[in-house]
């Protein structure tokens, strides 16, 4: 029964990860997410529901439409089977647990971050502010962080990124354009100057009140230390360094290693710390 369970997080894993790639690709552009079904960016043309498999439709169709073969990128397959990954390791860890359904959720959310962040520069406020009330209301769950917990670590992440916000844009008025806004979004360039965006403060606090104030603060570690090694390795591999580098997939990242880890790491850090 245990590798049943397994497979049917991993299967189930697997089609949340389409469904995000869809979330990720419409409601940016303002397009409804039930209406009209799946269909080839290209073409137009419906996609069936035997080409629309998770993962393995990709593969069996060597990542093209079936009808007029223009290519499907292979992130979509790759979407969906590290959605589906994440919830087979949530559920080894927690087992089908109000806490499986709480850390599938916040996977899921943090995913569809990524995705918007790096494609458009935005995160979404049904996502973040979404999940700002979602990890309130799953901090009352048996094994949550609890509610105190969930809500001073979510505005204790407000606060401590728009600080950052606001210091840095005092900073780099001294330089006026100094940061260059990406291709795409030159009419918001004052926007660039601040060193978090307002997306970034927001899904601070989604991630507050999922992992509570210790988890919290080793997902803001990982995060910094990461977005900090990337930009370093790309000045010196000749990138720009006034152009910015979108830190949802950062926070992303050191959240999802703090939802699996966060405790261990904090007690590891308390032990070589006292």
């Amino acid at each position: 029964m245990e590798t049943i369970r397994l497979i049917f997080t991993l299967l189930l894993g697997m089609t949340i990860g389409s469904f995000l790639n869809v979330v990720a690709w419409r409601v940016p552009r303002n397009e409804s997410i039930v209406r009209p079904g799946s269909r080839c960016t290209s073409c137009g043309k419906e996609i069936k529901w035997y080409d629309n498999i998770p993962v393995i439709s990709w593969f069996i169709l060597r990542g093209r439409c079936r009808s007029c073969g223009a290519g499907f990128s292979v992130r979509y397959a790759m979407v969906e089977l590290l959605t589906g990954l994440l919830f087979a390791g949530i559920f080894l860890k927690f087992g089908l647990t109000w806490l499986f359904l709480k850390n599938a959720v916040f996977m899921s959310l943090l995913i569809c971050v990524v995705l918007t962040d790096i494609d458009h520069w935005i995160i979404l406020d049904s996502v973040s502010l979404g999940g700002i009330a979602a990890g309130l209301a799953f901090s009352f769950v048996p094994g949550g962080v609890g509610f105190l917990s969930s809500l001073l670590a979510a505005a204790g992440a407000i606060i401590l990124f728009l600080v950052i916000r606001i210091v840095s844009k005092l900073i780099l008025k001294r330089r006026p354009g100094y940061t260059i806004a990406p291709e795409g979004h030159e009419d918001e360039t004052d926007e660039f100057q601040g060193g978090m965006g307002w997306g970034d403060i927001k899904l601070a606090g989604m991630i507050g009140a999922f992992l509570g104030p210790s988890s919290l603060a080793m997902a803001l570690f990982i995060a910094f230390l990461s977005g900090a090694l990337t930009g370093i390795a790309a000045i010196i591999a000749g990138r720009n360094r006034r152009l910015p580098i979108p830190f949802g997939p950062f926070l992303a990242f050191g959240a999802a290693i703090a939802a699996f880890a966060g405790q261990a790491l904090w007690q590891f850090y308390l032990t070589i710390g006292f």
